[in-house]
């Protein structure tokens, strides 16, 4: 039988214990994250939402938003809801968050003023350092970083991550041309992906046309080619909501500066297979921002904003999009005449399933270096809360690193113990591991926690009276983080 300090635990402790973990892991069951899964819903064309399953899988999803542009046929296909408070199936006029498709947009926009009202893209922008072009900027070869710098942009990426929130929120367009003029280049010449970097040229290209980036975009690429539905405010009603891997509801993206790169940009894929359809035939505004002109790495090139990828059966153009609970991906296969449009209303990215409705081969991504920390941050959570748990339980004789039990030291393990839980709960890569991790990690805490309650009449407030004051602040840190947690949940 298991011991501490010599004595066996009692049947009554054991009982404790048992009736403990069975409460916890019935109530961690209950509120387990919920990876999620694309449901039977299904709108619009059955042969393409079938084909749209068969590429996709069901985990990972909640919802798929698909139009396939064929030789100038347009077919469209939901598959899954909206979530939400009243979740509806999806269809192609339900609206997505499309993340950075409308960098390539913004490219667009730069090749159609450069066609129409003599702008040389290789030209300096007014007013930024070093003479960086607008060929430069919309081709992610001017040097500057992915994201501006310094503690704000770091303590805002840090609590969205933690929050589900928005990381852009009040950056405006000053925001973004500051974040430029005291950023670092690193790199120039080379294509090193930048959301500021297009970001300062869409409100370049605004300034220069005395307009607006929404009313510019509006003018140049939506009317034209009647995109209706592709807006820079969060639709009231009717749109898709926004889920992580693990099932948390994420918050829209919003920073009026960073609009030209896609941060607040909803759209539809009917209305994308418009750009995609126009595009293929060469008549959408600035379509020559898609011609490849820079040279990325051996099998991918870069025009204005648009990519193009080399693949074992030829050549795709393509824009994908990504925010905290959203993914878009529009391809164009010119050789084929086929475009794609896929909208996701889950982190998981979509464009393996673009690529795969257009013909070409495309294996699962693999996790990135981001994902693998998330998944070890997630096993290192709810086992070091089991650990932070039994470990008062299981303490044996005092020693000068462990002295013996006292009640503040229990309420500080046990509120370490929750926290633990809390933020696995909240930040866990759930949508890679399993949830029955988190519901044993819970039992095992519980488990835990009440064999250490029930010496709790034996214990002192505090043996050692110079204790006090380090448990005193190690309980008010603990409430600052429940605090925390509290307000992100």
């Amino acid at each position: 039988m298991f011991k501490r300090n010599g004595p066996a635990f009692t049947p009554g402790q054991l009982l404790a214990a048992a009736v403990a973990a069975g409460l916890a892991a019935l109530i961690a069951f209950a509120v387990a994250p919920t990876p999620p899964r694309l449901g039977t819903a299904t709108t619009g064309d059955r042969a393409l939402a079938e084909a749209v399953r068969e590429a996709a899988g069901s985990d990972g999803y909640r919802a798929l938003s698909v139009a396939l542009v064929e030789n100038g046929v347009i077919r469209t296909a939901g598959v899954g809801d909206t979530g939400g408070p009243v979740p509806r199936p999806v269809d192609a006029s339900t609206p997505f968050e499309i993340g950075s498709v409308p960098k390539a947009f913004t490219g667009m926009i730069l090749a159609d003023m450069a066609a129409r009202d003599s702008l040389d893209p290789r030209s300096p922008v007014p007013g930024l350092k070093d003479s960086i072009t607008y060929e430069e900027l919309t081709s992610h070869r001017s040097g500057l970083p992915r994201l501006p710098g310094g503690l704000g942009m770091l303590a805002r990426g840090i609590a969205a991550n933690y929050s589900h929130g928005n990381p852009y929120g009040g950056q405006d367009v000053s925001d973004v041309r500051e974040a430029a003029g005291s950023a670092g280049l690193s790199g120039r010449g080379e294509v090193s992906y930048s959301n500021l970097g297009v970001a300062v040229l869409g409100n370049a290209l605004a300034e220069r046309a005395g307009l607006p980036y929404p009313e510019l975009l509006k003018r140049r690429v939506l009317e034209p080619l009647g995109m209706r539905a592709t807006t820079t405010s969060t639709p009231v009603t009717g749109r898709a909501h926004g889920y992580t891997g693990a099932g948390h509801e994420a918050d829209p993206w919003v920073g009026t500066g960073y609009l030209p790169a896609g941060i607040g940009v909803w759209s539809t894929s009917a209305d994308l297979a418009r750009l995609a359809d126009a595009m293929l035939k060469g008549g959408a505004p600035g379509a020559d921002a898609a011609t490849p002109r820079f040279t990325q790495d051996r099998t991918r090139r870069i025009g204005y904003g648009w990519f193009t990828t080399k693949t074992e059966k030829g050549q795709v153009t393509w824009h994908n999009g990504g925010t905290g609970g959203f993914s878009a991906y529009v391809g164009l296969d010119r050789d084929s005449r086929r475009g794609v449009v896929v909208l996701g209303n889950t982190d998981k990215g979509v464009d393996h399933v673009g690529l795969r409705l257009l013909g070409h081969d495309a294996p699962e991504p693999s996790p990135s270096a981001q994902a693998l920390i998330a998944i070890a941050i997630t096993l290192f959570l709810p086992l070091g809360a089991a650990l932070t748990a039994w470990e008062p339980a299981t303490r044996r004789e005092p020693t000068r690193n462990r002295p013996r039990l006292d009640r503040l030291g229990v309420v500080n393990t046990t509120t370490t113990a929750v926290l633990l839980l809390w933020a696995a709960w909240l930040i866990g890569a759930w949508g890679t591991l399993p949830s029955a991790l988190f519901v044993l990690a819970t039992a095992a805490t519980a488990a835990g926690t009440a064999l250490t309650l029930t010496r709790w009449r034996d214990l002192p407030t505090a043996r050692q009276p110079g204790r006090r004051l380090p448990s005193l602040f190690g309980l008010l840190v603990n409430i600052a983080i429940g605090t925390a947690l509290l307000l992100a949940t």
